[in-house]
């Protein structure tokens, strides 16, 4: 299995909002957005993180915000400017709140795959979520 090396562009997202259809995150993103919202958030605190979880607290307050008037976009907008912030990407808090209003599902994979992106680059591109890899045989 050959990995290419992660070339991250500096100062901009590594996928346009539209790019929500590529890179394996588009039924996640848009049948349980909380989850990715909550590996988003994982991934901010820990960008090393190869595995995290889909299931806490911000996740939980994001599906809890929307249930209970709409309000999620409060956080996505916030998970947004974060995202942005954390790796010097260009926007303003206007551009986040556009997006988090008008187009949640997107916003939320964008956000996604832009720190899971950066994550991998971090490992020279190759994801480390290599599973199990079986032992060489060994020799008498």
């Amino acid at each position: 299995m050959s990995h290419q090396h992660t070339v991250i562009k500096e100062g901009e997202w590594q996928d346009g909002l539209c790019g929500c259809c590529s890179g394996g995150h588009f039924w996640m993103g848009w049948c349980c957005p909380c989850i990715l919202v909550n590996k988003t958030h994982e991934l901010l605190e820990n960008p090393s993180n190869p595995n995290p979880s889909g299931c806490g607290m911000w996740g939980c307050a994001w599906c809890g915000l929307n249930f209970c008037g709409g309000w999620g976009w409060i956080l996505e907008c916030l998970q947004r400017g974060e995202v942005r912030s954390k790796h010097r990407i260009e926007g303003s808090g206007c551009t986040d709140c556009l997006v988090a209003c008008c187009c949640p599902c997107c916003g939320v994979i964008q956000s996604h795959k832009e720190v899971e992106k950066r994550r991998d680059a971090m490992h020279g591109g190759v994801p480390d979520k290599m599973g199990y890899q079986g032992q060489a045989p060994m020799r008498a």
